[in-house]
Parts: C-alpha cells; sequence; structure tokens
C-alpha cells in the first residue's frame, strides 16, 4: 500500500491536504489530484478578461464547475488516508481565480448583487468555458404620446389596447437596446391608452428591465424621443414593484349625443363628490374612485368632459355603459345614451399629489 510520499503532488495538492513533511517535485500534469490544473491559472484568467471586455462592471462574481474526475481523484486521496473537514479542489480554486482575477481586472468580487456573474467550466482536458451574465437593469420613465403617433389597425378596442402597447414596447425597446447593448428588454407601463389617444402632461409610468446589459451606468434624465413618442428614463431602481403603483390619472373626453342636451342633464354633474365605480371581472370585482368631472359644453349634442379619476378605470366603457361590468356609467347618471369621440389624457400623478 502507498505511502502519503510516494504519490505524485505538486505543491498547491500537498499543501490543501495538510501534508506534513512532504517535499513535492516539480509536477506538472503528472500531479495525481489536479493534473497541473493549478499551472493553468494564468491562462484562464486570461479567458476571463477575454470574455468580459464588452462588460462595464465594478463587481464581480465567479461560478465553477470542474469535471468529476477531479473531485474522484482527490476523494481516493482523502479516502486512502482518512483526511477530512478540509474544502475540496473546486472551492481551492475557485477561491484563487476570484482572487487573480480580482487584480488583474481591478474590480472588487460581490458574493450577493454583483455587476456580472462569471460562470467558468473546466472539462478532463482543461477545456475551458466561460459565460458572462450581467446583473439586471431596472429603469422607471415616463413616456408621452405626441403627435405624430399612428398605429394603422382597425381592431375591436381590447385589440386595439393590447396593439397599441406591443408597438409602443417595441419602439422602447429598439431605442434601449441600441444604447445599452442588451439581449432582452421587459416593458411594463402602468396602465393602457387607445392608439389615438395622446398622453400628455408628466406622461405614463413605465417599468423597463433591461437583462444582461453590457452598460451599467444610467444617465438620469435621459430623453427618447421617437415616432411621435417621448421616453423619460428618470431614475434606476432595484427592483420591479410587486403590484402596480396606485396612481390618478386626469383625462378630457369629447362626448356625443343623439338628442340635444338639455340643462337640467347637468344637474348631476354639481357637487357630485366622490364616485365609487364598481368593476366585475370573472374572477374578482374591484372598485375605481371619480374624484371630479368638469363639463364644458361644446354644441347642443357634444360635450367636453374632464375626468380625474384612478389610473384603471376603463373611460370608453364608463362614457358608452358597454357591458354590464361596470356601474354607475354615464348613460345611467345622464339617462340618455353617450358616445365616446376621443380620449386624451392631460395627466398622470402620484396619488399623493394628484388633488393638490
Amino acid at each position: 500500500m502507498k505511502s502519503k510520499s510516494e504519490y505524485n503532488l505538486c505543491k498547491w495538492c500537498s499543501e490543501r491536504q495538510h501534508i506534513r513533511n512532504y517535499r513535492p517535485k516539480e509536477i506538472t500534469r503528472q500531479c495525481q489530484i489536479c493534473h497541473g490544473l493549478w499551472n493553468r491559472l494564468e491562462e484562464t484568467c486570461n479567458k476571463l478578461t477575454q470574455a468580459t471586455k464588452s462588460y462595464q462592471y465594478d463587481t464581480f462574481q465567479i461560478g465553477l464547475t470542474l469535471d468529476h474526475s477531479f473531485y474522484d481523484n482527490e476523494d481516493k486521496f482523502r479516502s486512502r488516508f482518512k483526511i477530512r473537514g478540509i474544502e475540496n479542489i473546486k472551492t481551492s480554486i475557485l477561491r484563487e481565480i476570484r482572487k487573480k482575477f480580482g487584480k488583474v481586472s481591478n474590480k472588487k468580487t460581490d458574493l450577493h448583487s454583483p455587476d456580472i456573474t462569471i460562470n467558468v467550466q473546466i472539462g478532463r482536458k482543461f477545456e475551458t468555458k466561460v459565460s458572462v451574465i450581467s446583473k439586471t437593469v431596472i429603469l422607471r420613465g415616463r413616456y408621452n404620446k405626441i403627435k405624430g403617433f399612428q398605429i394603422k389597425n382597425k381592431n375591436s378596442t381590447n385589440d386595439r389596447l393590447e396593439i397599441n402597447q406591443r408597438h409602443i414596447e417595441k419602439i422602447l425597446k429598439k431605442e434601449i437596446s441600441d444604447q445599452f447593448s442588451s439581449d432582452s428588454i421587459i416593458f411594463w407601463p402602468v396602465g393602457k391608452e387607445e392608439p389615438e389617444s395622446l398622453v400628455l402632461g408628466n406622461g405614463r409610468p413605465f417599468y423597463v428591465s433591461i437583462k444582461n446589459s453590457k452598460k451599467i451606468s444610467f444617465k438620469q434624465g435621459l430623453s427618447i424621443q421617437s415616432n411621435g413618442l417621448l421616453f423619460k428614463l428618470i431614475e434606476k431602481v432595484r427592483a420591479l414593484p410587486t403590484s402596480a403603483p396606485l396612481y390618478v390619472k386626469k383625462v378630457m373626453t369629447l362626448v356625443s349625443f343623439q338628442e340635444k342636451l338639455r340643462t337640467s342633464d347637468f344637474k348631476n354633474f354639481t357637487d357630485f363628490g366622490i364616485m365609487i365605480v364598481e368593476i366585475i371581472n370573472r374572477k374578482s370585482k374591484n372598485w375605481k374612485l371619480i374624484y371630479q368631472m368638469d363639463i364644458k359644453v361644446k354644441t347642443h349634442r357634444k360635450l367636453e368632459l374632464t375626468i380625474t379619476c384612478d389610473n384603471g378605470l376603463p373611460i370608453r366603457k364608463f362614457i358608452e355603459g358597454d357591458g354590464l361590468d361596470i356601474s354607475p356609467t354615464l348613460p345611467q347618471i345622464l339617462g340618455r345614451k353617450c358616445h365616446c369621440n376621443k380620449i386624451d389624457i392631460l395627466d398622470i400623478l402620484n396619488e399623493e399629489n394628484s388633488l393638490n
């Protein structure tokens, strides 16, 4: 049976096993545990440098996958000499790679929230694969729809709402992808509006999640204008909100009637207070508040109605009384049929600042 001194071990592996009075030879590939892996650290770090050169980062984390043969070699040796409670070859080599790469790159290790994560795979014959992924960048912003935005589509209102959102998303993704060199971008607007509607004032809030971005720096107050849209990227945030933030919107609508309007038709608009509108979905029931409604008579059959209400109130359904899933509606309040000709969003405000 072999003694410890009869094993061919490099200095690094012998020291890791805490072997005393053992004089290692100049062993590289002949080491019976690492086969010379220790001597390839420089080469490995060069590959990491190449893989990360296009990324902007301040902190990093490295993960390592070793071929099982390295573990087998070490396990056999430790089992033979009953060596226990010492870190294995993966933990040891990973620590050394992190230390060496930190010096080469002049960056810091961050085990919890690094700017980039580097994954290294080393095979039996030292074939090495390196992949890099950056921390997701999440930005909060607002967008305005100004004159010039147009979607050529004649589908139903619900379809148009969805197509409108996808079109806005497509424009923003293209602009951000060009600036951040990202693999994937997810757009999350707070609410929706129709393609024909303008979004004025502060603009509609949105969040955008930028995955595997080559850049992490963000110029605060960055504006992007394209195809009748103005995107204002306000700040970088740590995470997406767990639920939709509460906002209040101020909407201007043009409402038409088949019959002429009378002065008595507007009595219900006089100091009605806060109105509670019930919305019934398939699985739930919720309520939205209308804080204020102001009218401006345009003709005997048309009026301009400005509504200040919770974001999420379906304005067209409220005005036209479309379906039985919302109550009360404007036709119920006025006692006559109404048609919504136009909707423009004048402003979307944080709830706490909306009524000041």
